[in-house]
């Protein structure tokens, strides 16, 4: 990768970074839709670095606040992403080496759904849902992380519509998005796809995407949730619609 492609990369990264930590959710989603509106790299080498990168932001964010994870939640969606990465990682295969402008579309209505969460409040159910949810939403998650390595939406609107204390329902959010990046890794591993180039980006971005997190949490921006908010939502339906447009 060129200096001033890795420059915008990183970039990338500590913009997505310190969005994550005000708004909750959106790393991934503005990593890979700007590395590939911007044409920085193809999509199954940024989602394996996202992977990386996933995992590095949850350990920072979970590792002391483990107690608050709901256990039972965690073991039917974390099945549910066992079972559907591997899918996701097998059309990402067919899509890549075939149907590039299809991808890069669903990629683009991907983001463009996710960033419309962004704005969207869900109410609480009145009772937790029942295990086939979890399971369901990790399901969903796993198969977009298998895609595009940007698992997060489905479970972010099922968890916040769980009637159970924030932080049980952050804790256990960050949990299951801890065990995405796990599973593809390891499926990306067996596959011989982790290769040189993509642990190197790795190495360059995981501090940067550590270090803006930390600085998010010491100097917050001095406006409110919901600007934030709309400024990631504007962003991500800025980067979907070039997608989806660009390709047609």
């Amino acid at each position: 990768m060129e200096i001033s492609s890795l420059l915008a990369f990183v970039g990338l990264v500590a913009i997505g970074s310190y969005i994550q930590t005000i708004s909750g959710f959106a790393i991934a989603l503005i990593i890979a839709g700007g590395a590939t509106t911007l044409g920085l790299a193809p999509i199954d080498f940024t989602a394996n670095v996202i992977s990386f990168i996933a995992l590095a932001n949850t350990i920072t964010a979970v590792h002391k606040h483990y107690r608050d994870i709901d256990l039972e939640i965690l073991f039917y969606a974390s099945i549910g992403v066992f079972c559907l990465t591997w899918a996701g990682l097998l059309l990402l295969d067919h899509l890549s080496s075939q149907f590039v402008k299809q991808l890069e579309i669903l990629l683009g209505i991907v983001i463009l759904f996710s960033g419309t969460l962004l704005m969207i409040r869900p109410r609480a159910l009145k009772r937790v849902s029942p295990n086939y949810a979890h399971l369901a939403a990790g399901s969903f998650g796993g198969l977009l992380s298998g895609l595009f390595g940007v698992g997060g939406p489905p479970l972010v609107v099922h968890l916040y519509r769980q009637p159970l204390a924030f932080p049980v329902i952050r804790t256990t959010l960050l949990g299951v998005l801890g065990i995405m990046p796990i599973t593809r890794i390891g499926l990306e591993t067996y596959s011989g796809n982790i290769n040189e180039s993509v642990l190197k980006l790795s190495l360059f971005c995981v501090p940067v995407s550590i270090l803006t997190t930390l600085f998010a949490r010491r100097f917050p921006p001095r406006v409110s949730d919901m600007v934030m908010r709309r400024f990631a939502f504007s962003l991500l339906c800025v980067m979907g619609l070039f997608l989806i447009i660009s390709n047609f």
